[in-house]
């Protein structure tokens, strides 16, 4: 005959410890506060766009509607309670690259921090180009002393702008570069089936508009300028422990596959 050990009781107090976290784990997961990343959904992306898009970029998410349904606002109508706005949406994508004045390129406080706890809590971001570089004040007024996304986001942009012996940050200078995006990450989804574009090396290179910044996140895809050595990150991704943040030097709307892809990819 073996002894048999005694059964150890969990104290009451552990037990009821244990009930009230699994009972907020279930109650944040489904009020969707808590967006997990290990979702897979079939429905349609809602889709906050941040700025003034390209028509080219509105017109790719018109001609195939199937993966968003989008709503564009501007930076300046979510200065007001911006948490609990930003909450209805599954992607954001800050997009000011078309506006004219550094306004158009500018987010308040209380938007930089709101689009940071959005983030955290596992929402989805996607930035183009110089979008929210400048901080912005009254009246579109903006901010003397900031022009970087650090200042507006602390880490969250997987890029960084870089000061030249001009003083000007890389991120306030646009470049034109004639150029093709290649893929780096072989396994990524955002470029699935996408080795180069434009895919055949007989076409021409793309006419872009892009910056010379310098990667902080893991480089998806680069612009390799024609005739040259010269290479620029094309799109960068930044993964929280929750979140995604994801970053275009270039106008999306010039590769829709790739848009697509990455549609797709953070659904």
């Amino acid at each position: 005959m073996y002894d048999v050990p005694p059964v150890k009781k969990i104290p009451k107090q552990q037990i009821a410890i244990i009930a009230v976290v699994a009972v907020l784990v279930i109650g944040i997961y489904f009020s969707g506060v808590w967006k997990t990343p290990f979702e897979v959904s079939t429905q349609k992306i809602q889709m906050l766009i941040i700025g003034q898009p390209s028509d080219g970029l509105l017109n790719v998410l018109n001609q195939d509607n199937s993966l968003a349904d989008y709503t564009v606002k501007s930076a300046s109508q979510l200065d007001l309670s911006p948490e609990q706005k930003l909450e209805e949406y599954d992607v954001i994508v800050l997009d000011q690259h078309v506006g004219e004045t550094l306004f158009d390129h500018s987010v308040s406080r209380q938007l930089g921090e709101a689009l940071q706890n959005y983030v955290r809590t596992g929402g989805k971001l996607i930035v183009v180009m110089d979008s929210g570089i400048y901080r912005s004040g009254t009246e579109g007024t903006i901010s003397s002393d900031v022009a970087n996304w650090e200042a507006n986001f602390a880490d969250l942009v997987p890029v960084k702008c870089e000061t030249g012996v001009d003083e000007i940050g890389s991120c306030q200078k646009a470049i034109f570069t004639n150029g093709r995006i290649k893929r780096v990450d072989l396994s990524h989804k955002i470029m699935a089936g996408i080795e180069a574009a434009p895919l055949n090396p007989t076409m021409p290179p793309y006419a872009l508009k892009n910056f010379d910044v310098k990667e902080t996140g893991d480089i998806v895809a680069i612009i390799e300028e024609e005739g040259s050595s010269k290479t620029f990150p094309a799109i960068v991704e930044k993964k929280k422990l929750l979140g995604k943040v994801i970053y275009f030097n270039y106008d999306p709307a010039i590769t829709p596959g790739i848009w697509q892809n990455t549609l797709e990819y953070l659904r």
